[in-house]
């Protein structure tokens, strides 16, 4: 029997979650970062107004306090709307603890990603990865993926809060 089960996630698992964000975030050199709460996860995951989805990689050996799942990575995913396509998936996070790569699971969580994406008739799936992080950019093209940066010279964007109110009151 495997040692691992991919589902999807439950409010039990927040604080696994928000474990290896910080993980991922630390990876990434941006550990100070995270703002992050597993109160947040809640409201926003598995509150009325569900804002993500998450598949998670479950030990199927160990349990972790008070009976809880032990988690060995997470894809976080959400939909938007694309004025070209329609549906599209947005991939936030595809993340899994560096003890247990090389086995095939990340591949594995990727793909039923993409089955969900299909499943809910999402006409692609999108991501970004840092330009310095070569091993998730094989990743990605081993699998089918293309750089957009590359090839249709797109840039991305960020505005964060305080920017986001100076701009709301902007006359």
């Amino acid at each position: 029997m495997a040692d691992y089960k991919i589902r999807q996630a439950v409010e039990s698992d927040c604080e696994e979650i928000l474990r290896l964000i910080q993980e991922l975030a630390d990876f990434e050199k941006m550990g100070d970062k995270v703002d992050m709460t597993v109160e947040m996860l809640r409201r926003d995951g598995f509150g009325e107004q569900k804002f993500f989805q998450c598949l998670v990689v479950e030990d199927t050996t160990a349990k972790g306090a008070e009976g809880t799942a032990v988690l060995w990575g997470y894809a976080l995913y959400y939909y938007a709307y694309s004025t070209w396509s329609g549906r599209v998936m947005y991939l936030e996070d595809l993340y899994i603890s560096p003890d247990k790569r090389g086995r095939g699971i990340g591949t594995k969580v990727f793909q039923q990603v993409a089955q969900i994406g299909i499943a809910n008739d999402c006409t692609r799936m999108q991501w970004v990865a840092l330009n310095w992080n070569k091993s998730a950019i094989d990743f990605y093209k081993a699998r089918g993926a293309w750089d957009l940066t590359e090839s249709e010279k797109w840039n991305v964007f960020r505005m964060d809060r305080p920017e986001m109110e100076q701009l709301a009151k902007s006359d």
